[in-house]
């Protein structure tokens, strides 16, 4: 009996802290006399749970947090219990694995056991544990079962394990979620049915040790769980196999066959594949987000030809039994192999199944012109940026499954402006408060089991909030997290040198994956010779402090609030002073003049280093017409990441309409038949390398889709909190444009269309929402729900 002095928490009593991995089924059964129209529970787990009643799927979690932040989810149960009996089951799982530490270890042993796990590792980086264990509590009638009561079971499923993903891959970083095992003769298939069956079940014991944590609501909705094609076959050596998995097929005894299943695009989803027959056959079930050639490289992602999957594999061991094989954790893939070897029996494979998850995002904002392609780059942008959001955030859905802080401000952006659902985005903004590291900054990925500082990602989080201050109207995550912001602000105090300007600090400074080599990763930025200042790291701080002085304004300290306008101006005169090359017309990423990157003169640019008139000269030196987010020779290009920070200095001089251009490099990238957007360019890897881009779906490169409603449409915010709408359309060369972004307050719509030199634009509003619309620097006021307006084009 699981007793309270363990905060409800129960678990197994093989599971020790050295037990893991492990996985576990929790059941109980409950009688009601008729069925209720509400039966509430509070369910958490460490790792993981999927909860059940009467044998269907009804919820999973907890979303992620940390061991100060323990989510638990709120469940109403009642659509699914009936009169009579009921069971309640969960199968709840724990991949990580405690570090090997010496007593008292040392900062330096502590950084060693960490990084020796990722090689051994079976859970995703992002989850963190206590003690493997299960809690559920209930209100009113669901308090009868909750686990701090009798009834409750446990069994430990021997047959379901794990592997380690990275030592799969080998060539890349990776720490997603983990592969898995399934040996059918030894798996419980039946641990959520009506009965017990099988031995091994046993009285659920109580686990003190998992209540070591602080529990708080979970404020997310529960993760999609919707059908979805898993894709088709389109190679294999199985006669007959084209036809799977429309049909069903049957892989001879003794045999070894593969068949590559395609879909038409990225998905982020639950495999299930179903079988019967083939006791002691090997599935092998591999996923992708591409196929490569013989010497690793991708190219076009729609070419099969010869070339083959590289990802991570679960593996399933058939017991002669039709089953259900499916790992517990979802997968992300375009292509899927399946590599089976049979034994003495034949193997049906009966269908494949795939259930899309993520964050239930409704998406609201649409965008359509003449020029089709910008569709398809707004529809790529937003299934990328669905496909990288899920509890969190995530930088990529396929390797690494973690909120990085660059990252995640521009997909709260993209979040803002097609689905108008802020709670993904409050949920980071205080997770990276809570990650309270190296004297005031933040962990630059969070929640994480890892350690990995990143200065300038500090800086960017405050950004986020400065972004929530003018498009949310709600000020309470700012409020909460003012202080937080000052620990960051003024953590950059003690490297300011004698000029103003930033000299080095001893974290890590990255900028974007540009500029640098396999062998020194700090190359960008770079410092001068003589004091080791950085003029492009004084370019961040100088922009955070600025958004810090507006924060503390609104909602903060008047005095701070000043301080820290007066520190930005201090900053700015230094880089006026410091970096400026008048005989390039560029801001110079150092003080010493011999480095130049598009980074440094975009944001010189959007903090009003220089006057307007300079920095419409600094454009024209910056890109290359033509070209999009090229750079001419002798300046360090963007990324498809930091191109957003470019983009933005455009809107920012007055030149939104060459926006469109940029876009060029997007359009490159669907030549290549992309459905979600890379991490970087191919042939210019992470590390400078030769090799193609390790990630197809880094939600980083998705901005288009939020700049495609922002810039090229013109609808965004003219006051904080939305209070007021601004719609000033950059159409550039594009003569019909209609979309639709969401604010706090309804959606708004536009339509364009040029006749001639005249433009006719309808502009609808949400009726609580007043605002302007802004056309060659004349303000016409929205003075109706819908406005009609017929305008000169020049």
């Amino acid at each position: 009996m699981a007793q309270t002095g363990a905060q409800g928490w129960i678990s197994h009593a093989e599971a020790g802290l050295q037990a893991r991995p492990i996985v576990l089924h929790f059941r109980r059964t409950v009688d009601l006399k008729a069925k209720p129209k509400s039966y509430t529970v509070r369910v958490t787990a460490d790792n993981r749970f999927i909860l059940y009643v009467n044998g269907q799927r009804v919820a999973s979690g907890p979303s992620t947090g940390d061991i100060a932040h323990w989510r638990e989810e709120g469940i109403d149960l009642a659509p699914w219990l009936k009169r009579g009996a009921n069971v309640v089951a969960a199968t709840v799982w724990n991949g990580v694995q405690p570090l090997k530490l010496p007593p008292n270890p040392t900062a330096e042993q502590m950084s060693a056991a960490q990084g020796a796990a990722l090689f051994t590792s079976t859970a995703p980086l992002l989850q963190q544990s206590v003690a493997t264990g299960f809690r559920l509590m209930g209100d009113g009638d669901a308090a009868a079962i909750a686990t701090d009561k009798r009834g409750w079971r446990v069994k430990r499923d021997t047959g379901h394990g794990f592997a380690n993903g990275w030592k799969q891959v080998k060539f890349w970083y990776y720490v997603a979620g983990n592969p898995e095992t399934i040996d059918a003769a030894k798996a419980d298939f039946d641990a959520v049915g009506p009965k017990e069956t099988g031995h091994g079940w046993q009285d659920a014991v109580p686990a003190p040790d998992a209540a070591a944590r602080t529990l708080v609501a979970d404020r997310l909705p529960q993760q999609r769980y919707m059908p979805i094609a898993a894709g088709q076959v389109v190679r294999t050596d199985l006669p007959g196999g084209m036809a799977f998995p429309s049909r069903a097929v049957t892989i001879p005894a003794n045999s070894k066959v593969k068949l590559l299943l395609q879909r038409d695009a990225m998905v982020s989803a639950y495999p299930e594949l179903s079988v019967s027959g083939g006791q002691g056959a090997t599935i092998k079930l591999t996923w992708a987000e591409a196929l490569y050639d013989a010497k690793n490289r991708k190219g076009d992602r729609n070419l099969i030809a010869d070339r083959k999957p590289i990802g991570i594999w679960d593996t399933f061991v058939a017991d002669g039994q039709p089953r259900r094989l499916a790992p517990l954790w979802w997968r992300t893939w375009r292509y899927a192999e399946i590599a089976v070897e049979t034994k003495d029996q034949p193997l049906r494979l009966e269908g494949l199944r795939a259930f899309e998850t993520g964050y239930p995002f409704q998406q609201v904002g649409r965008f359509a012109s003449d020029d089709p392609s910008l569709q398809r780059i707004f529809d790529v942008g937003w299934r990328t940026a669905r496909i990288d959001a899920h509890e969190t955030y995530m930088d990529t859905a396929f390797w690494e499954q973690l909120q990085y802080a660059g990252d995640t401000r521009l997909q709260m952006l993209i979040s803002y402006a097609v689905s108008g659902d802020p709670r993904l985005a409050e949920q980071a903004i205080d997770a990276y408060a809570a990650s309270n590291v190296e004297g005031g900054l933040i962990e630059s990925a969070w929640p994480t089991r890892g350690h990995n500082v990143i200065a300038p990602f500090a800086l960017l989080w405050v950004g986020m909030l400065d972004d929530w201050r003018m498009r949310q109207p709600d000020p309470a995550p700012i409020i909460r997290n003012i202080a937080r912001m000052r620990d960051i602000l003024d953590w950059f105090e003690a490297y300011r040198g004698k000029s103003g300007l930033l000299t080095k600090n001893p974290q890590w400074n990255f900028v974007d994956w540009v500029g640098q080599s396999a062998v020194d990763r700090t190359e960008f930025p770079s410092y001068g010779q003589e004091a080791q200042e950085s003029c492009l790291t004084s370019a961040h701080w100088l922009g955070a402090l600025q958004q810090g002085a507006a924060i503390e304004a609104a909602f903060g300290d008047a005095a701070t609030g000043r301080r820290y306008a007066a520190r930005a101006e201090t900053v700015k005169a230094a880089i006026r002073s410091r970096c400026w090359v008048p005989a390039r017309g560029l801001f110079a990423d150092n003080p010493d003049g011999n480095r130049f990157s598009q980074h440094m003169n975009a944001l010189a640019i959007l903090y009003d280093v220089g006057s307007k008139d300079e920095a419409r000269a600094v454009v024209d030196h910056i890109i290359v017409p033509g070209k999009g987010i090229a750079a001419p020779e002798g300046v360090t290009p963007v990324s498809y990441y930091f191109a957003w920070y470019l983009a933005q200095a455009l809107v920012h001089v007055g030149q939104g309409a060459r926006y469109i251009g940029l876009l060029d490099t997007w359009r490159d990238l669907l030549k290549l038949n992309y459905t979600t957007w890379p991490e970087e360019r191919d042939g210019a890897g992470q590390a400078g390398t030769n090799a193609s881009t390790r990630s197809d779906s880094h939600a980083w490169s998705a901005h288009p889709t939020a700049d495609l409603l922002g810039i090229v449409a013109g609808i965004g915010p003219d006051a904080p909190g939305y209070a007021r709408l601004k719609v000033e359309p950059a159409l550039g060369t594009l003569r019909n444009v209609s979309a639709t972004a969401a604010t706090p307050y309804g959606r708004v719509r536009v339509r364009y269309r040029v006749h001639g030199n005249r433009l006719s634009a309808e502009i609808s509003r949400p009726k609580d929402l007043p605002g302007d619309f802004f056309w060659n620097g004349q303000r016409h006021p929205l003075t109706h729900v819908t406005t009609r307006l017929t305008l000169p084009l020049r």
